[in-house]
């Protein structure tokens, strides 16, 4: 089985008696990138800021690398990289002249700064004052200063936050190929589904304070319903027509609406309409958008962990 990289069990967060966290059972494992989604205000950057050490937890244990955080914190940052918010420089300096900073209280090798400016494409751009940068190159120097310590985990937190187009496709192609030439596991905050869907290989869905989903993208989408909706002229009609033949639609004016799962099953509608002498004029498959489901497990007001959480 893979490595556990993030582990939390149980963890919470109070503020003057509310669970601002609740609850919160993370698993992250080696090579992934974990989306952690959700609406702005659900305790994403709470969560990120208790597993950086920034903030302890009210109840519950965070492991990182298979070792608790609360007793061996400087052994597990020293292997953490991380952007939290916007990222801090010396506009007046180049970006060069920026990472060298970092450099020396992180004591990592001079030839490393060519490496991370490599991995972010800035090399071209090392010399400009970052008063110069766009908000995009300013964000991959902000990520280029996360990776200058070798990390094997990284946390950005909301990274694409205020790009323009342009900007989100460089950054997200950044991180999508950081694993896979760097070795590293990624874990990724965003309140955008869009985002999340075309970056990360698991998702988290934080609603609340309470992780209502956890598992693959591909798991994600499967929660799609597939339904056919077919133009028949009467949908009342069609509808009674349906039923005595195994068939249960649902009528809207000059439309019915069937749910089905294989091609066999649309070919039998549609010849049950057929023979019930029903005109049939158009037939097109509707699917249930990842941002629907989205939707739907975020709205519900009282978090429904358990009907929602799948391992």
């Amino acid at each position: 089985m893979t490595e556990t990289i993030i582990q939390t069990d149980g963890l919470v967060k109070s503020f003057k008696g509310t669970n601002v966290v609740d609850r919160v059972d993370l698993t992250i494992r080696k090579g992934e990138i974990y989306g952690f989604l959700g609406p702005n205000g659900a305790g994403k950057t709470t969560t990120i800021r208790m597993l950086l050490g920034l903030m302890k937890p009210s109840a519950g244990t965070i492991s990182i690398f298979g070792k608790s955080l609360t007793s061996s914190k400087i052994e597990i940052l020293r292997k953490v990289g991380s952007l939290v918010e916007s990222p801090s420089y010396y506009d007046h300096l180049n970006g060069r002249e920026n990472l060298e900073a970092l450099r020396k209280v992180l004591q990592v090798p001079k030839s490393r700064i060519d490496e991370v400016l490599a991995i972010v494409r800035l090399t071209k751009d090392a010399h400009r004052p970052v008063k110069e940068y766009s908000l995009g190159m300013k964000q991959r120097l902000g990520i280029a200063s996360s990776l200058l310590g070798e990390p094997e985990l990284l946390i950005l937190d909301e990274p694409t936050n205020g790009l323009d187009p342009s900007g989100i496709q460089e950054i997200r192609e950044l991180i999508k190929s950081l694993p896979e030439e760097c070795g590293i596991t990624i874990m990724i905050s965003s309140h955008l589904l869009s985002e999340i869907e075309q970056m990360a290989t698991q998702v988290g869905i934080i609603s609340k304070g309470r992780l209502i989903y956890q598992d693959s993208i591909e798991k994600l989408q499967s929660k799609a319903q597939h339904r056919i909706r077919l133009r028949v002229g009467n949908g009342e009609i069609a509808k009674k027509k349906l039923l005595p033949h195994g068939h249960v639609a649902e009528a809207e004016e000059e439309y019915i609406y069937v749910e089905v799962h294989h091609d066999d099953e649309i070919a039998s509608v549609v010849s049950t309409l057929v023979k019930e002498k029903i005109p049939v004029y158009r037939i097109e498959e509707q699917r249930q958008s990842l941002e629907d489901i989205f939707l739907d497990l975020t709205k519900d007001e009282e978090g429904s962990y358990a009907s929602h959480s799948a391992s």
